[in-house]
């Protein structure tokens, strides 16, 4: 069963974890936004749930720690279980280091162009930068990122 979540101004949704129900979410960037509040210091991650949908996700100081004292990478796996006033923690999975696959050039399509192709190759090289980078960005950044690849690659294939 997924997690309850709340919308607040137009943000990704918020992740409330429910009793007893075990959550699994991956890692989309290793070290969260932190900061300060009238409730202390908080951590907050961003995380997809299993339908790949992102979402935000406030980690208390000891999740965050193990978050961190594990050194999850983007593409970990984990799992949440609200147990009373405590929340169990699980690593489902470490993300991988293999290299972005790339499309050859010389590969068959039905696209006369090949721009599905050339698209496809700069957003998996948009990603593969953010992700390379450790920088916290966001789906915003990676569309401009691959727009901008293919303006370019697209001016250069023709």
């Amino acid at each position: 069963m997924p997690p309850t979540t709340t919308q607040n101004n137009g943000n990704r949704p918020k992740i409330e974890l429910l009793q007893n129900q075990p959550v699994r979410l991956r890692l989309l960037k290793p070290s969260p936004y932190t900061g300060e509040n009238s409730h202390g210091k908080y951590y907050l991650y961003s995380v997809a749930d299993s339908d790949a949908i992102e979402m935000a996700y406030f980690a208390s100081e000891e999740i965050h720690n193990l978050i961190q004292s594990n050194k999850l990478k983007t593409g970990a796996e984990i799992q949440l279980t609200k147990k009373g006033k405590a929340v169990e923690f699980a690593i489902i999975g470490q993300a991988t280091s293999e290299p972005v696959p790339t499309i050859p050039a010389s590969a068959p399509t039905s696209d006369p162009d090949n721009f599905k192709a050339i698209l496809l190759q700069c957003v998996k090289d948009a990603a593969a930068v953010i992700r390379d980078s450790g920088i916290q960005l966001g789906n915003d950044e990676l569309q401009k990122l691959a727009t901008t690849l293919f303006i370019q690659r697209a001016k250069n294939a023709s």
